[in-house]
C-alpha cells in the first residue's frame, strides 16, 4: 500500500471513529425520574408518597443518582416551612414541578439540579487530601452548624485528630469515635450526601461525621420513643454546640455568657471584669489544645454575622484582642465600610476575625472544653 493509500484510509478511517463515540445521554428531567421510580417510591401502593417513604429513599443505598437528586428535591420541599405541597401523588407531583414556583414555594427542578451536581461531583473518598480542612466545607441547607462548629474547631486545633476519628472500615462503612464509643456508621447513600455539608474535593469525612451524629440522635429518639423522625430530620432540628463538645470529646464544658454585655445595668467596671474572665478563658482554652465554640441568638443586625447559628472559635491574638471565627457556612464576605459591629468583618471562607469587645456584643456566649469527663 503506498503512502498516499495509506492517509487516505487513515482519512476516512478517524473521521468513522469521531461518530462512534455517543455523546453523553443527558440525565432525565425531575419529572421523567418521578415517572420511573414512583411506584419503587411508593411502598405502600396507596398512590401517594408520605414523609416515611421518602425517608426510606434517602436512606436506601441503592438509590443513586438522577433518582436519589428526585428524592432529595422531595425531602427538601417536605421540609419547608413555607411550602403548601399538594399530596404526592405521581401526577400531582410532576403537575406542581411543571408550574412556575409561587413565591416561597420550593422549585423542585432547580432543587433537583442542585442535588444532581452535588452527587456527581462528590470526591468517594474518606479523605482525598490526606487531612482534611475547612477550605472547602460548607454547611449547605441543613441547619446543623451545631454538630459542624465542634468538628472545625478540631480540624483547626489538628486536622489529624479528625483522621484519628474516622476509620473505614473493609465492608466500606466507618466507625466513629464519638467520646468513649465507637459509631457504627452505613456509607452516606446519595441522598445524603445531596442533603448534608459538603467538603468539596476534600472527600466524605464531613458526611460520615454527621451521620454519625444523626444515629445517636436517632437512638436516643428511640429510646425516648420519637423513632418515626429520620436521620436528616434529627440533624436539622438544631442544637448546641457546646452540648455537642461534650458528644464529641466525651469532655465536660463550661460557658461564658455574653449577656451581660447587651444590658444597660451592666457597668464598665463589670464589663471590663467579664472581659478580662473571657480572655482568660480563652488563653487557658487554647495553651491546652481544647475545642471552643460560641453561638448567637436571633436579632442580630451585623452583616455577613448569622443569627441564632453556632460557629468554631479557631483561636485567640491577645496582641491584638481579636478572636478567631469560622462560620460553617464557608461563605466570603467584604464589608461595604469600616469593618466592625456596623458593617461586619472581611470573611474568607468562613473565617473572620473579631474584636473581643465587639465580640460579646453580637454573639450570646460561648463554650469551652475542659479536661473533666462527662459524667
Amino acid at each position: 500500500m503506498t503512502a498516499r493509500s495509506v492517509a487516505l484510509a487513515l482519512g476516512f478511517l478517524v473521521p468513522s471513529l469521531t461518530l462512534a463515540v455517543d455523546a453523553p445521554a443527558a440525565p432525565p428531567t425531575f419529572a421523567e425520574q418521578v415517572k420511573g421510580s414512583f411506584a419503587r417510591w411508593d411502598r405502600d401502593h396507596d398512590g401517594t408518597l408520605s414523609r416515611e417513604e421518602i425517608d426510606h429513599a434517602v436512606s436506601d443505598p441503592k438509590v443513586k443518582g438522577p433518582e436519589a437528586a428526585a428524592v432529595v428535591a422531595l425531602k427538601r420541599a417536605m421540609r419547608s416551612k413555607t411550602a403548601k405541597l399538594p399530596p404526592l401523588t405521581q401526577d400531582a407531583t410532576t403537575q406542581f414541578a411543571a408550574a412556575k414556583p409561587a413565591k416561597d414555594q420550593p422549585d423542585l427542578n432547580a432543587m433537583y439540579a442542585s442535588a444532581l451536581t452535588k452527587i456527581t461531583k462528590a470526591n468517594r473518598e474518606l479523605f482525598a487530601k490526606g487531612t482534611p480542612n475547612l477550605d472547602d466545607l460548607n454547611q449547605g441547607k441543613l441547619g446543623d452548624c451545631f454538630c459542624l462548629a465542634p468538628l472545625g474547631s478540631m480540624v483547626c486545633r489538628d486536622p489529624k485528630d479528625v483522621v484519628k476519628m474516622i476509620r473505614q472500615q473493609k465492608d466500606g462503612s466507618f466507625l466513629v469515635k464519638l467520646g468513649t464509643k465507637d459509631i457504627a456508621v452505613p456509607a452516606p447513600t446519595d441522598a445524603e450526601l445531596a442533603l448534608t455539608a459538603s467538603a468539596g474535593a476534600d472527600g466524605l469525612w464531613v458526611n460520615v461525621y454527621e451521620k454519625a451524629i444523626g444515629l445517636v440522635r436517632l437512638e436516643k429518639a428511640k429510646s425516648e420513643g420519637t423513632e418515626k423522625a429520620s436521620l436528616i430530620d434529627l440533624l436539622g432540628k438544631g442544637g448546641s454546640a457546646g452540648t455537642m463538645i461534650e458528644v464529641v470529646t466525651g469532655h465536660a464544658i463550661v460557658r461564658f455568657s455574653c449577656k451581660y454585655a447587651k444590658e444597660a445595668a451592666t457597668t464598665e467596671k463589670e464589663r471590663e471584669a467579664k472581659l478580662v474572665e473571657l480572655r482568660k478563658l480563652l488563653t487557658e482554652t487554647f495553651a491546652a489544645s481544647r475545642l471552643v465554640t460560641c453561638g448567637t441568638a436571633t436579632g442580630v443586625t451585623t452583616p455577613g454575622v448569622n443569627g441564632n447559628h453556632a460557629y468554631a472559635v479557631t483561636g485567640y491574638d491577645a496582641k491584638t484582642d481579636e478572636i478567631g471565627l469560622w462560620n460553617p457556612h464557608g461563605q466570603n464576605f467584604t464589608p461595604k465600610g469600616t469593618p466592625g459591629l456596623e458593617h461586619g468583618y472581611p470573611t474568607k471562607d468562613g473565617r473572620f476575625r473579631v474584636p473581643l469587645a465587639q465580640f460579646v456584643r453580637t454573639f450570646a456566649g460561648v463554650a469551652f472544653e475542659t479536661p473533666a469527663q462527662v459524667k
